[in-house]
C-alpha cells in the first residue's frame, strides 16, 4: 500500500471522490496546517482498501461515472413534425373541400376559418416556421367565434334565420369541417404550441361561439339555437381538438427515447 509520503501533488486519483470519500469516513482526521498533498494523500490512505488506491491510481476515470447523452431535440422537433404536418395539411384541404361542396362559404365566420387554414397549408409547403403556423391557427381559433358574436349583433335577422337554414340543410358537411378543424389545431406538437395555449385557445373558442349562438336565440327567438350550433359545432370541434391534441402528445412522447 502506499504510504502518504508517495502519493504527491499531481497524484491521478480524483478529488472530489476523495473529498466524498472523506466525508463518509468521517472527514479523516484532522490535518491542519499540513501541506494539500499530504491531506489528500493521509485521506485516501484511510478510506480506501489497498485494491481500490491501486485501481484508481491505474485508470482514474473508471470511477467518473458517464454523463448521460444530451436529447437531440433539433432531430425530434423535425421527426415529429415530419409525421405531423402532412396530415394537418389534408385535414385543411378536408376543411376547404366540405366548406365549398356544402356552400357553407355564404356563412362568414365558416370562410373566414376555411381561408386562415387554406394559407396555413400554403404555409407549410412553403416551409415556413411551424411554431409561426401554429400561433397563427391559434389565432384564428380565438378570432373566428369573436367574429361569430359580432356578425349576430349587426346582421339582420332575415339573414341570420336564412343562414341557419342553411347550416341546417347541410348539417353533416358542418360536423365534418369542425371535427377536421379542431383535429388540425389539436394535431400541433407540444415543442410546436404549448398545451397550455392550445386548450385555452380551444376552450374560448367554444365558449365565444355560445355566447354568439346564445345571442341568435335572444335577437331571433328561434328555438333551435344555441342547441344545434352546440351539438354540430362547439362539441364536435372541441372533442377533435381532445382527441388529436392527446394524440400528438403520445407520439412526440414515444419519440423521445426512440431518438
Amino acid at each position: 500500500m502506499n504510504t502518504p509520503g508517495e502519493l504527491q501533488a499531481g497524484s491521478p486519483l480524483p478529488l472530489p471522490l476523495l473529498e466524498h470519500r472523506q466525508e463518509q469516513a468521517g472527514g479523516g482526521g484532522d490535518f491542519e496546517g499540513a501541506a494539500p498533498h499530504v491531506h489528500l494523500a493521509q485521506v485516501a490512505v484511510d478510506v480506501f482498501s489497498g485494491d481500490e488506491l491501486m485501481a484508481l491510481m491505474s485508470d482514474p476515470s473508471a470511477s467518473v461515472p458517464p454523463s448521460p447523452p444530451a436529447t437531440p431535440a433539433p432531430l425530434l422537433f423535425a421527426a415529429h413534425q415530419g409525421v405531423i404536418a402532412p396530415i394537418q395539411v389534408t385535414l385543411a384541404v378536408v376543411v376547404v373541400c366540405v366548406a365549398f361542396l356544402a356552400e357553407l362559404y355564404t356563412v362568414p365566420v365558416i370562410l373566414f376559418a376555411a381561408a386562415g387554414v387554406a394559407v396555413m397549408s400554403v404555409a407549410y409547403m412553403a416551409q415556413a416556421s411551424p411554431r409561426i403556423v401554429a400561433r397563427l391557427v391559434m389565432l384564428l381559433v380565438v378570432c373566428a367565434p369573436t367574429l361569430r358574436v359580432v356578425d349576430v349583433l349587426v346582421r339582420s335577422p332575415a339573414a341570420l334565420i336564412d343562414e341557419l337554414d342553411k347550416l341546417e340543410d347541410a348539417r353533416l358537411g358542418m360536423v365534418a369541417l369542425f371535427v377536421a378543424g379542431g383535429a388540425t389545431f389539436g394535431a400541433f406538437s407540444p415543442s410546436t404550441l404549448s398545451c397550455k395555449c392550445k386548450l385555452r385557445a380551444a376552450a374560448y373558442s367554444v365558449c365565444a361561439a355560445t355566447c354568439g349562438d346564445s345571442i341568435f336565440r335572444v335577437r331571433m327567438g328561434d328555438e333551435r339555437m344555441p342547441a344545434f350550433a352546440i351539438l354540430n359545432g362547439a362539441l364536435p370541434f372541441f372533442a377533435a381538438v381532445l382527441i388529436a391534441h392527446g394524440a400528438s402528445r403520445q407520439l412526440y412522447q414515444a419519440r423521445l427515447p426512440a431518438l
